[in-house]
């Protein structure tokens, strides 16, 4: 099948189609990937004060940590790469094809490397230990406050004044209104005064916790959780970069290096040369704010061990390269089995010529993101009108 063949046959996809007929094609027409997932299952990072499972008897892990489950579903999903990438990645672990960064939490360190002995099981030169079908290999990582990579946590006045800028909007006003009811119930069974938004998806976090743990949830639940909760614990995570200059100061730097290698990998500028893979260990705020910045974003909580792809392609000898954006969002333990779903960029095809990707993402992408997080407001170029800033979500029509 030539390129031009399989380019009509994509076109031919709509958003969130599966492309099952796209992994045939990889090692022909794939020059780069970069691979951004969320963590596997894990424990709470904190309970409410009024639940039932407080002990840490309770929990086989401590807070926040990997599960079992977590590890398992992320060596399936290690495989699932193998599979997809088979003859575009080499069979065995290469330092200069791959390099790997997580965020500098225990869980998604952990998750990489869980991740990795699916993908990369030791061969034969590769075995150190007959009894072990393991190798290390290095995931790289840094300070939460300074990684403005991966994580929403980085020191950032600017986007922290934005975000309560947008929690005291009207839009937001006008939702907790609407859910009065429900934010005072919560807060009279949880212990917790309920008041933003955001603490409602941390409840209903513990609750899908205990809930998928197989752990008998409050009567108090019944009703509530998942049905009342679920659109408003969704919405936090479409609030982490809901305006246009939050995208830039949280999906933006994210966008902007896969933007650099690819114009790297163009230029025959990437370093080392022989670079195919870029993969990224993080959060589902991360791929939120990544999704949203590309304006491709669901407004659904991106699940455990969910993975973005964004690839690109060239076409079949010609100089022109194309980027192709994928979502694997199933959840099941047995993810191996399930395509990704395709995303299309606003103003784009399904594969987006490389310029146009360039073009269409320029706005979100920070010349100095430190700098720029540090303002006392978001560059004039940047600032929307108020009054059509908040638009109201769709769920909640």
């Amino acid at each position: 099948m030539d390129f031009y063949f399989y380019f009509s046959l994509v076109l031919c996809v709509g958003l969130l189609e599966p492309v099952d007929h796209v992994t045939a094609q990889a090692p022909e027409t794939l020059k780069l990937v970069h691979l951004l997932y969320r963590h596997g299952d894990r424990t709470p990072v904190q309970l409410y004060p009024n639940d039932p499972y407080q002990d840490r008897s309770n929990w086989p892990v401590s807070w926040g940590q990997l599960l079992n489950e977590g590890k398992q579903r992320h060596f399936v999903l290690g495989q699932f790469v193998r599979d997809r990438y088979e003859g575009f990645l080499s069979d065995s672990y290469d330092p200069d094809e791959i390099v790997v960064r997580s965020t500098d939490v225990d869980r998604t360190l952990m998750s990489a490397q869980s991740h990795l002995a699916g993908l990369f099981p030791p061969t034969e030169d590769e075995t150190w230990n007959p009894s072990l079908k393991w190798q290390p290999i290095p995931v790289h990582t840094r300070p939460r406050a300074e990684d403005y990579i991966l994580t929403v946590e980085a020191t950032c006045p600017l986007f922290d004044k934005l975000q309560d800028e947008f929690e005291q909007s009207q839009l937001i006003r006008d939702i907790i209104k609407d859910n009065k009811d429900l934010f005072e119930y919560l807060s009279v069974h949880s212990g917790n005064n309920v008041t933003r938004i955001v603490q409602l998806e941390y409840i209903y976090d513990v609750l899908f916790i205990e809930s998928r743990l197989n752990k008998t949830l409050p009567d108090w639940t019944v009703g509530v959780f998942p049905d009342q909760m679920k659109n408003l614990s969704d919405f936090s995570f479409a609030m982490k970069a809901y305006t246009h200059e939050m995208q830039r100061l949280k999906g933006g730097p994210l966008v902007k290096e896969i933007v650099s290698h690819y114009k790297d990998h163009v230029q025959a500028k990437l370093v080392p040369s022989t670079r195919k893979v870029f993969m990224y260990s993080a959060h589902d705020t991360t791929i939120a704010v990544f999704l949203s910045a590309l304006q491709i974003f669901n407004n659904i909580q991106p699940p455990y061990s969910s993975l973005v792809m964004v690839e690109l392609h060239q076409a079949v000898n010609t100089s022109d390269y194309y980027v192709q954006v994928l979502y694997k969002n199933v959840t099941d333990v047995n993810a191996r089995a399930y395509e990704p779903y395709l995303l299309t960029i606003p103003g784009c095809t399904p594969l987006c010529p490389l310029d146009e990707f360039v073009q269409l993402t320029a706005s979100v992408i920070s010349d100095d993101v430190k700098k720029e997080c540090n303002m006392d407001s978001p560059p004039v170029s940047d600032i929307l009108t108020l009054g059509n800033k908040f638009q109201r979500p769709k769920q909640f029509y």
